[in-house]
């Protein structure tokens, strides 16, 4: 291996360029720390991340770029995604104002949305109700039985845990379309906005909710605990 400093470039490439011609390793050109210009058929390891030139047949061939920087690389991804947003929002702009003619195709949408899915928590809710119901009295049957040293049959036991397996699947599914809803709510209130701000017009506020008796969840089954 052969690194030569950068006074003696010259000389080592005329020495060099036969050894290029048999088919051997092109030289390479590199500085070092103390700002020396070195050249070599190989590149220290220390120095593997930096630009050099390869060097065959007394001329440059080709240019190796240097290794980035962290900081670089971070800066190249930032930009990337700052590219790939912007794409992303002009298209959902596109979309928004392709799919609906008017500011009210986008709240009636939203409306029938929300009122498919309160019909569905609405049912939910009364499930659960009934189920927390069912509970209730088997559980006091079998506590009544505990109180009279009586033991609690087989039965009960499968219909009490039944109903707690049903309950849990009750509240889950609760919570889950009660999140659907305001996922759904705050989508289409979002393009709501967007799209006055597209067409370039003040959106009007809101009306005042009217009053009135606010509904209360229930807690879980429709069907009556079957009967010992």
């Amino acid at each position: 291996m052969k690194w030569v400093v950068g006074t003696m470039v010259l000389a080592t490439l005329a020495w060099t360029a036969p050894a290029a011609a048999q088919g051997k390793a092109a030289i390479q050109c590199w500085t070092d720390k103390s700002g020396q210009r070195m050249c070599g058929d190989r590149v220290p390891p220390e120095y593997a991340g930096q630009k050099r030139d390869v060097i065959k047949d007394g001329r440059v061939v080709d240019t190796v770029k240097a290794a980035r920087t962290p900081e670089e690389i971070a800066e190249e991804k930032r930009k990337k995604q700052e590219s790939e947003d912007a794409k992303r929002g002009a298209d959902y702009d596109r979309a928004l104002l392709e799919t609906y003619r008017s500011a009210g195709d986008i709240e009636s949408m939203r409306d029938e949305r929300i009122t498919m899915l309160d019909t569905r928590i609405a049912s939910i809710e009364k499930n659960a109700a009934n189920t927390d119901n069912s509970l209730t009295d088997l559980r006091a049957r079998a506590e009544k039985l505990t109180q009279e040293g009586k033991p609690i049959d087989e039965r009960l036991a499968k219909q009490i845990k039944q109903y707690e397996r049903d309950q849990r699947l009750n509240l889950k599914s609760l919570e889950r379309n009660r999140k659907e809803r305001a996922d759904i709510e705050t989508k289409f209130n979002t393009d709501l906005a967007r799209y006055y701000e597209l067409r370039g017009k003040p959106q009007p506020k809101p009306a005042p909710a009217a009053a009135g008796p606010v509904a209360t969840p229930a807690p879980a089954t429709t069907t009556p605990p079957p009967k010992t």
